[in-house]
């Protein structure tokens, strides 16, 4: 079935000759975000699937969380918080894209909103907010455990801008992780085509010297394995750049219509 894009919008003039609205516009950024965190809110597995991200740090909070060296306990703080969640999102962002096409619901959404993109970006905002979000409960998590543990001086309570710092990488790698799979769901339109994209650039990615840690799988493991007192700052710049292609390059194959 082929869709094509909506009419040019049409503005209602008041008398008085001043614009007044625009019919045809569709809603706004707001609501179109507001409606993704509903689908996901009464969706079955991208809440599970969010669920079981957040679960599987409960017993690894237990573990890893008990050893007794201060030092370990810090520098592993950004890998532990962020690197399953990181990979988590990356999906998630596939699958809150995939599954629009899967259902033939983006038919609805683009017949509504005449600007394509405009649903694209109410799709990377929702999952930046719930990146965001959940990252930054599991990097608190993990420093609340340390510190329960080692003591707030261990885990930098005395060094805020370096606390900070280290909070933020998580949540920017997430972020990034998560738009990532957002750009790869909008380009292949499946879960599987997806899922196999991602496995195969991260198989080029860990074999090739010149895109290890560089490329738009491997970067964030460039960045989250590393110890928190360093950051490789070229893997980070690449998460972030590739975050930033992949939705142009997804901004750019809206054009295309649904297969019949």
């Amino acid at each position: 079935m082929a869709v094509t894009e909506a009419r040019p919008t049409v503005e209602v003039v008041r008398r008085s000759g001043r614009p007044r609205g625009r019919r045809g516009a569709g809603p706004g950024t707001g609501r179109l975000v507001a409606t993704e965190l509903l689908k996901i809110a009464t969706g079955r597995w991208q809440l599970v699937g969010l669920g079981v991200a957040l679960a599987i740090h409960v017993p690894l909070l237990l573990l890893w969380g008990a050893q007794a060296e201060p030092l370990v306990a810090w520098n592993g703080l950004r890998s532990r918080s962020g690197f399953l969640l990181a990979y988590a999102m990356m999906f998630f962002g596939v699958i809150l894209v995939t599954g629009e096409y899967r259902y033939r619901t983006v038919t609805h959404a683009w017949l509504l909103t005449p600007r394509r993109s405009r649903v694209l970006a109410a799709q990377v905002l929702t999952v930046l907010a719930v990146g965001a979000t959940l990252s930054t409960a599991t990097f608190a998590a993990w420093w609340a455990r340390g510190a329960a543990r080692h003591g707030t001086a261990a885990m930098r309570a005395d060094r805020p801008a370096e606390l900070l710092s280290a909070c933020v990488i998580v949540v920017v790698m997430v972020c990034a992780a998560g738009v990532a799979g957002v750009g790869v769901g909008t380009l292949t339109r499946g879960s599987t085509a997806a899922a196999g994209a991602i496995a195969l650039s991260g198989l080029a990615e860990a074999v090739l010297d010149v895109a290890r840690f560089h490329g738009p799988v491997t970067a964030p493991l460039g960045v989250l394995l590393w110890p928190t007192s360093e950051t490789r700052v070229s893997s980070l710049l690449a998460a972030i750049s590739w975050a930033v292609v992949l939705t142009a390059a997804a901004s750019a194959s809206l054009h295309r219509d649904l297969p019949s």
